[in-house]
């Protein structure tokens, strides 16, 4: 960039003559200085397939993140506050799908790579084995992250026939014990929270006329320890429903067993009405029996009989076309080689 000294505003020049842009700014002594530079050059960015893999892998992050984002700002042990903690679990994730997508191009797949349509839809979110949290915690305050087909074996009504849960799982004591002990037991303090998360999609019913809108979501269920419970107080139905403030993104269902040895919390749902299909599922722990908040690692893993049945026909190859304006090209050649 050049400039050059004017006498006054009668002889600036404003403007562009050719490829230079003139312009002339005013100096805190009253006089003016001539600016000229070269007007910029129109860059048109040129779409790569490496570019568009790269655009392809985002947008699965994101949608994850606007579903969970309450659960990403608590999830992250290393980060200094709930901001950072975000940024982690995006950052990542998005390295997962991206060594994923590198890694496994024709298939064994481990998360669904969308074709395009699909951006912006009910049905955007794709699912896969996200990272959900990352820590140094040992110990988790539930004793099994669970999924039942056929939860009527645990609550034996026929109102449980057709359902299906999926959630967090604790033993109960077989002598009676108190909430402390209860706690104790399963390295838990007042402080701390449980954080349950999976993926389902459902069929949204538009009328005899209409077709089905699909949607696809990941949800939620942060339970925190009430600490204002009398820890004193017997292990019962009643006082295990009041142990803990639970915030989530859709209805939680929580319960013992029928036959008292297990108290469970997750999402229960009408399977026969294909209200929901869960495929990904994971908890984690944020621990405050050392002081600091400590928290366990954990990642969303797929159900062993769903995996392939999900994933099939959405490798990066099956879908890639696409993303590079050729959707007949199937599969597409990867661009990592």
């Amino acid at each position: 960039m050049a400039s050059g000294r004017v006498g006054g505003t009668r002889s600036k020049i404003r403007g562009q003559v050719g490829n230079v842009v003139y312009q002339v700014v005013r100096n805190p002594d009253g006089t003016y200085t001539q600016i000229s530079y070269g007007k910029p050059e129109d860059v048109t960015q040129t779409i790569t397939p490496r570019l568009q893999a790269q655009r392809m892998c985002t947008c699965i992050v994101e949608a994850l993140m606007r579903d969970l984002k309450e659960v990403a700002r608590i999830s992250m042990q290393s980060a200094a506050n709930k901001s950072k903690s975000l940024n982690a679990f995006s950052s990542f994730n998005l390295s997962l799908v991206a060594q994923d997508c590198k890694t496994n191009w024709y298939g064994n797949n481990k998360f669904y790579y969308p074709n395009t349509n699909n951006i912006g839809t009910p049905s955007e979110q794709m699912g896969g084995e996200f990272l959900l949290s990352s820590g140094t915690w040992q110990y988790n305050g539930f004793d099994e992250v669970v999924h039942l087909d056929e939860p009527w074996k645990e609550w034996p009504y026929s109102s449980f026939f057709g359902k299906r849960f999926a959630g967090i799982r604790f033993a109960l004591h077989p002598y009676s014990e108190s909430i402390g002990a209860f706690l104790q037991r399963h390295y838990m303090t007042v402080l701390d929270k449980l954080v349950f998360a999976c993926f389902h999609d459902w069929w949204e019913d538009q009328g005899e006329e209409e077709e089905r809108i699909y949607h696809t979501k990941h949800s939620y269920a942060i339970c925190e320890v009430n600490s204002s419970i009398n820890v004193d107080l017997p292990v019962t139905r009643e006082t295990l429903m009041d142990l803990f403030k639970i915030s989530s993104d859709i209805e939680v269902f929580k319960d013992i067993s029928f036959d008292g040895r297990s108290f469970f919390i997750g999402f229960l749902i009408d399977n026969r009405n294909d209200d929901a299909y869960f495929y990904t599922e994971g908890a984690f722990t944020i621990s405050r029996m050392e002081g600091k908040a400590k928290i366990s690692s954990s990642r969303l893993r797929g159900l062993p009989d769903a995996t392939g049945q999900y994933f099939y026909n959405q490798a990066p190859a099956d879908v890639f076309g696409s993303w590079m304006g050729t959707p007949t090209v199937v599969p597409y050649p990867s661009p990592f080689v």
